[in-house]
C-alpha cells in the first residue's frame, strides 16, 4: 500500500475524528511539488483541494511524478478527509543569481491545524545546485526565506502548526521550525522531514533545536541516499520503499502500514550506511572554499550540457556528455584539478568502504 491507496481507503474519515499523521504529512509535502501558479495566491485562500483538483492539467505541470500526482488527485477529489482542506498563501520564488529556487504553500485543516510544506528540489538544474551548495554554505537562501515564510503564515492565526517537507523541503521545514522563535515552537505539533538532506552539525547543538527536537519525525527510506547526506540527526525511522536506488526517494514508492504509519524496518541498507560514511569522510577532507571551488566547477561542467532540467539532460544524455567533455576541456588547470583531485578522493575511500564491506 502506497499514499495513493491510503486515502483511497482510510479518506473517509475527517480529521475531525482522527487527526493529522505521518502519513497525512507526506501526502502534504508531496502536493507542494504541484504547480500552484496562477491558482493559489498569497492570502490564506478558501479554495479547497476538491475545487482545485479540477486543474488536475495546469497542477501537474512540470512536476517529476505527474503520472503519480493524477492519481493522487483523482482520489483526493473523493476523499472526505482531503478533499475539504483549504489551500492558501503559495509563495515561489526562483533567483539564478543567487543560486534559489524556493516554494511553500500551507493546507488549512477543517479541525483548525494548519499544516505548512515546503516544496523539495524540483526538476530543474537551478535547483540541484542549491542543495549542493549546502555542502559549503552555513546558510543557503531558500532557508532563511523559509523562516520568512513560516514567520509570516504563522501571523496570521493562532492554531495548532505542523511544518514539513520532503527532500530539500524537508531540511526548510526543519531549518524554519528551529529559526522561527519560540512563540511559533510552542504551536508546532510536529516538525516533518521525509529524506531531507542534513546540515552543518552546528545546529544539533542550538538550544533552538533542542526546543523541538522531540516533535521532529525524520524518516528516510531503507536505501537511502538523499537523507544521509551531510549531517543529521541520528534519530530517524526506516521506512520500506519499493523502489531502487535514486527511486527510494519517491514518496509513492514508501510502503504504508495502515492508517497510523510507515512499513518500517529496523536499519538502513549496508549500501545507505556506506554512502553515509563515505561521504562525510570526502566532506571532512575539504575545507569550505575547497569544496565551494569543486560544487562551482562541477556545475560549470554540467551547464555545458545546455540543459536547465534533469530531464532535458537525461532526454540526450550521450548529446550531453559530449557538451560537458568539451567544457572541462576548456576548464583552467586549477579547475581541472579540483574536479580531478577531489573525484579521484571520493573514488578511493569509495572503493576503501566497499572492501571493508567485502572482508
Amino acid at each position: 500500500m502506497n499514499i495513493i491507496d491510503y486515502v483511497t481507503k482510510f479518506g473517509g474519515k475527517r480529521f475531525s475524528e482522527r487527526p493529522l499523521g505521518e502519513i497525512d504529512g507526506l501526502i502534504f509535502t508531496e502536493l507542494s511539488y504541484l504547480n500552484f501558479t496562477g491558482l493559489v495566491d498569497m492570502t490564506p485562500s478558501t479554495i479547497t483541494l476538491g475545487e482545485l483538483a479540477v486543474n488536475v492539467d495546469r497542477l501537474v505541470s512540470d512536476t517529476l511524478l505527474p503520472q503519480n500526482n493524477v492519481k493522487l488527485l483523482d482520489v483526493i477529489r473523493r476523499s472526505e478527509r482531503f478533499a475539504p482542506v483549504r489551500v492558501g498563501c503559495f509563495r515561489e520564488e526562483n533567483d539564478e543569481k543567487r543560486e534559489m529556487r524556493f516554494a511553500a504553500v500551507t493546507f488549512y485543516l477543517p479541525d483548525g491545524a494548519e499544516f505548512v510544506a515546503y516544496r523539495g528540489t524540483d526538476i530543474t538544474l537551478l535547483g540541484w545546485k542549491e542543495d549542493f551548495n549546502m555542502a559549503f554554505r552555513r546558510h543557503v537562501p531558500s532557508q532563511k526565506l523559509a523562516v520568512e515564510y513560516l514567520k509570516q503564515v504563522a501571523s496570521n492565526e493562532r492554531c495548532p502548526l505542523y511544518i514539513g517537507g520532503h527532500s530539500k523541503g524537508g531540511n526548510l521545514a526543519l531549518y524554519a521550525a528551529v529559526n522561527a522563535g519560540k512563540r511559533i515552537q510552542r504551536r508546532t505539533v510536529a516538525v516533518y522531514n521525509f529524506d531531507g538532506p542534513g546540515f552543518h552539525e552546528s545546529i544539533f547543538e542550538r538550544p533552538e533545536y533542542l526546543a523541538v527536537a522531540d516533535r521532529v519525525c525524520k524518516a528516510v527510506p531503507h536505501d537511502s541516499l538523499i537523507g544521509i547526506l551531510l549531517f543529521h540527526s541520528e534519530k530517524y525511522k526506516v521506512v520500506e520503499s519499493r523502489s531502487v536506488l535514486i527511486g527510494q526517494h519517491d514518496p509513492f514508492a514508501w510502503a504504508v502500514k495502515d492508517e497510523n504509519g510507515f512499513v518500517e524496518l529496523p536499519e538502513t541498507t549496508r549500501n545507505s550506511r556506506h554512502v553515509d560514511a563515505t561521504m562525510r569522510v570526502w566532506l571532512e577532507g575539504m575545507e569550505p572554499d575547497e569544496r565551494r571551488k569543486f560544487v562551482n566547477t562541477l556545475f560549470k561542467v554540467i551547464g555545458g550540457s545546455g540543459a536547465a532540467t534533469v530531464p532535458q539532460l537525461f532526454g540526450d544524455l550521450w548529446g550531453a556528455f559530449r557538451k560537458m567533455r568539451q567544457t572541462f576541456k576548456e576548464l583552467t588547470e586549477e579547475e581541472r584539478e579540483i574536479i580531478g583531485a577531489n573525484g579521484k578522493k571520493l573514488l578511493r575511500l569509495w572503493l576503501r568502504s566497499v572492501r571493508g564491506v567485502l572482508a
